[in-house]
């Protein structure tokens, strides 16, 4: 994101409009006195809010989950569209719908936050499978744990957190997701650990299979990540960055698959063309299912449809 361009700071409470700095909510409001309810944040770039109709139904689950009535989408979809009017440049759009029923949308510049290269890894209790817990994998309000295990990470002398399970599986950071390359397939946290269903890891997962990169969603130790050609997080809001660092195990730090796909991830995000050896690309056809592979200190769990699924997305979202 271009963090230099002016972003008007704006919010809507409930369809009120305020500036941003002036925006609040009640204090006996279930979202601030309990961290009751769900949010989404989105990346904005070049002035298009990005997989918006994902969000939203990301956060119409999140809500379903934690048995809260799902969000009103027309009212949100309104408060999105006044926010980011004018808005022709970066920025970041959340939304939040709290226990008591407030809905609040802002939007505002892009974060600033140290760039996660270095993690070091954090125990995740609260990362559990989602055929054990029914609220696991919701986007809830309730961030304290992950925003101490930032500050852990920190205090240990990382840029942030690497978020391992109870069994020892990697699962996701703080406010990030993660993948990596080994052997030329591309390995995600398996959904059914329970960790935040990324829509930036979706798009990531679908943008290798346009370039027919293998995938393969599982559950691996810290050791096999440690051992990968390379390892990339993205967010909403950020860039997929390549990790340099795992508890103090140095990796080898941006390849050529991570370099590629970090292109093809800010071109998708502005609606531009994929490149093919340094032109534009045509249209194509949906590639690259999910294979199978097997890791050390791994477990894979192939989910060839659901990545051609998000691979008709890649076309579809430049419209």
């Amino acid at each position: 994101m271009i963090e230099s361009q002016h972003v008007p700071r704006r919010a809507r409470v409930d369809g009120a409009d305020h500036p941003l700095e002036e925006a609040v909510v009640a204090v006996l409001d279930e979202g601030f006195t309990r961290g009751d309810g769900a949010f989404e944040t989105i990346g904005v770039w070049d002035g298009r809010p990005f997989r918006l109709e994902d969000h939203l139904e990301r956060l119409t689950g999140s809500l379903t989950s934690m048995r809260l009535p799902p969000p009103d989408p027309d009212a949100l979809l309104a408060d999105v569209e006044v926010v980011l009017d004018g808005i022709d440049v970066d920025a970041a759009l959340k939304l939040f719908v709290t226990g008591s029923g407030t809905r609040v949308v802002t939007v505002d510049a892009p974060p600033h936050r140290t760039l996660p290269r270095r993690l070091v890894t954090q125990p995740a209790p609260w990362v559990r499978p989602l055929d054990t817990w029914e609220y696991a994998g919701a986007k809830s309000l309730s961030y304290g744990p992950n925003m101490a295990a930032t500050r852990a990470a920190q205090a240990a002398g990382g840029d942030d957190a690497l978020l391992v399970t109870l069994e020892g599986w990697v699962a996701e950071g703080p406010t990030f997701q993660i993948c990596w390359v080994a052997d030329g397939v591309l390995h995600t946290p398996a959904r059914g650990l329970g960790v935040v269903d990324s829509i930036s890891r979706r798009s990531v997962e679908a943008l290798a299979a346009q370039r027919s990169i293998p995938v393969v969603a599982g559950r691996w130790n810290v050791e096999a990540v440690q051992a990968a050609d390379e390892v990339l997080v993205s967010s909403s809001v950020r860039p997929l960055l390549a990790v340099v660092e795992i508890d103090g195990v140095a990796l080898p730090g941006a390849g050529s698959i991570g370099t590629q796909l970090a292109e093809d991830l800010d071109r998708w995000r502005r609606g531009v063309a994929l490149r093919d050896e340094g032109e534009p690309a045509a249209e194509t056809e949906p590639a690259g299912e999910a294979v199978e592979a097997h890791e050390a200190g791994g477990i894979d769990e192939a989910g060839g449809d659901d990545v051609v699924d998000e691979v008709a997305k890649v076309e579809e979202g430049r419209a």
